[in-house]
């Protein structure tokens, strides 16, 4: 899988570009994930906003704060580079990721049969997931906030968290790598958190899977996630049940290493 232009102006030790390893009924489901760091807005580059389609170069020159500058560049570059890898051909500047009615990323500019995106962002961090327009796919990442477990714990069912409490290596950990989950799957839903908490509940949530974590939905049964915990964030992709994700350990490693980059290291 080629495409647009392959050049990286965040540099190759901040961004990693990796297959999903998809998989429908035996039979290989092209599908990629984009990861991506850059430690401040302040320090956008020109060859880095160069990326950006003019649309979404005026959307962000709107933002005053400087997190959300961040939050909407890497997003969109982190789409961009899956979008690239996957094959599309287009130029980066040409594609946009515009907003749809509830703010669910839309491409434009990629052709007729536009891939389905994506997308997140969390502090310094953003991922994003593209697939052929034929199938669907949810991700988000969260930075793993102990701090935060009472917020999450607050609106999840007891049946969730009980389970989220009597997992293996449950409690703090668990609450948030089912909220990650959770908010995979509302953007694979296409609605985002406009939909109620409860409706979005978790079902046989288990961790040691395939070095991550994996989970059903209650009412959602046609769904599966598969999340882990990677360099001090969660991150959560949500696909078809019968579409199985291949993360191999090596591109989990790479995703950790841009992941952690804003983790202080020891001296």
């Amino acid at each position: 899988m080629t495409g647009m232009d392959n050049h990286d102006p965040l540099g190759t030790e901040s961004s990693a570009t990796v297959s999903l390893g998809m998989v429908r009924h035996g039979v290989p489901v092209p599908a990629v994930l984009a990861c991506v760091h850059q430690e401040s807005a302040a320090t956008l580059s020109d060859a880095q906003l160069a990326v950006l389609h003019p649309n979404e170069r005026a959307r962000l020159d709107g933002f005053r704060a400087d997190s959300r500058r961040l939050g909407f560049f890497l997003g969109r570059y982190a789409a961009k580079r899956a979008l690239s890898v996957l094959g599309v051909q287009a130029a980066m500047q040409a594609v946009e990721i515009a907003p749809g009615v509830f703010e669910q990323p839309v491409v434009k500019g990629a052709g007729s049969d536009a891939p389905v995106v994506s997308l997140s962002h969390a502090r310094s961090v953003a991922a994003a997931v593209a697939c052929g327009p034929e199938h669907i796919i949810g991700v988000d990442v969260e930075q793993l906030s102990p701090e935060r477990t009472d917020v999450f714990e607050s609106v999840m069912p007891p049946r969730e968290l009980a389970m989220a409490r009597h997992v293996s290596g449950g409690g703090e950990l668990a609450s948030n790598v089912i909220w990650t989950m959770k908010e995979a799957l509302s953007k694979a839903l296409r609605c985002g958190l406009t939909a109620p908490f409860e409706v979005l509940e978790v079902d046989a949530f288990e961790a040691n899977v395939a070095g991550g974590y994996g989970c059903l939905f209650r009412n959602f049964a046609q769904y599966r996630a598969r999340a882990w915990v990677l360099g001090g964030y969660v991150l959560a992709v949500v696909s078809p049940k019968h579409s199985l994700l291949h993360v191999a350990p090596s591109d989990l490693e790479r995703i950790e290493q841009v992941f952690g980059r804003d983790v202080p290291r020891s001296p």
